[in-house]
């Protein structure tokens, strides 16, 4: 059932070819918390490294962020001590007046945080295949950014890691748009895939040549509860009572519709979901709201670690690291390629 924590099933296949995991990370600004509190967990509780667990790591915004911490083979523990840290920084001082022209905040905490925690590493640098969302506004197209992993796409993954973290967390509202590249423009990735799980299925079947039989996806939220807003409430609302419940619900309903297509695309057996609901909405930026969900997120460690450990953890995971290794080994022979 869609929401709830501490559901897990065994999917683990007793014989074949071994299982291509993706872990997809949600979007919800601080939030994050909980996604960070839950994976730490399961690495203190003997999981070992996550990101040596899994084939492709995929993350929107917060989830973005872990997602390439976790892709440079770090401990789950030092990302959640960014939030815990940082996070108070980063949402100290919202801008009263002029809200309305600019955005809440002035992003130069975060990007020094970014800068600081990812130092000169390139997106080609991760040691586990990774995808992170952002939107570009100059063409309006969502942008999957991704290390050198796919054989028939040209050779990709100088972009500085800090700045592709810095542009799928660019909330609109919250945080202004972004560079990664010379005259680009990019905003937060959870304006299309706040739940990223189909772009890993996406990648692992058209560039890791997955069977969907193959394909075992761990996909975490962040919370969710957007306001409730009766009939009588929503035909009077306008433009300021929309101004965030609309992002927090398009959110949501896009965070659903990906749960239910991977659902039923995989079946339940081969897709977990581990979300929390929320006792009330959660702004992306309400810091000591958010300190509420570590343990809930320890929780849903602890409560499921048995079944995780052995559908996720029980060894480490060879299909993505593998082809990367032969990808970089094809770009040092120079051979033909094309683009795709």
């Amino acid at each position: 059932m869609y929401g709830t924590a501490l559901r897990f099933r065994d999917d683990t296949a007793a014989e074949g070819p071994p299982a291509f995991r993706i872990l997809a990370l949600d979007g919800g600004g601080i939030r994050g918390l909980f996604t960070a509190s839950f994976l730490a967990t399961l690495e203190e509780l003997g999981g070992g490294r996550i990101g040596q667990h899994f084939d492709l790591l995929v993350g929107t915004s917060m989830g973005g962020v872990i997602a390439l911490a976790l892709a440079y083979g770090a401990p789950a523990q030092t990302v959640f001590d960014l939030f815990l840290d940082k996070g108070p920084v980063i949402f100290s001082r919202p801008r009263r007046l002029g809200m309305l022209l600019r955005p809440k905040y002035d992003n130069r905490i975060l990007a020094g945080a970014l800068r600081g925690y990812f130092g000169s590493k390139t997106l080609d640098d991760a040691l586990t295949p990774v995808c992170i969302t952002s939107y570009e506004l100059e063409n309006s197209y969502p942008r999957i950014w991704k290390d050198d992993h796919a054989p028939d796409l040209a050779p990709a993954g100088d972009e500085p890691a800090w700045k592709v973290a810095l542009a799928t967390c660019a909330a609109p509202i919250f945080f202004p748009g972004t560079q990664v590249l010379e005259g680009d423009s990019h905003v937060d990735g959870g304006l299309f895939a706040n739940n990223p799980a189909l772009i890993g299925l996406t990648e692992a079947v058209r560039y890791f040549r997955q069977p969907l039989e193959r394909i075992r996806i761990l996909s975490v939220g962040a919370g969710e509860r957007a306001e409730r807003i009766p009939y009588e409430k929503a035909r009077r609302m306008g433009v300021w009572f929309w101004r965030t419940a609309a992002i927090e619900h398009m959110m949501i309903a896009q965070a659903r519709i990906a749960h239910e297509i991977a659902r039923r695309l995989l079946g339940p057996e081969q897709y977990t979901r581990v979300n929390v609901p929320l006792e009330r909405p959660y702004a992306l930026d309400d810091y000591a709201a958010a300190k509420n969900l570590i343990e809930p997120g320890a929780q849903a460690a602890r409560v499921g670690y048995t079944d995780l450990i052995r559908r996720f953890f029980s060894s480490a995971a060879v299909i993505g690291r593998e082809q990367k290794s032969a990808v970089q080994a094809l770009r040092r022979g120079d051979r033909p390629r094309r683009n795709s």
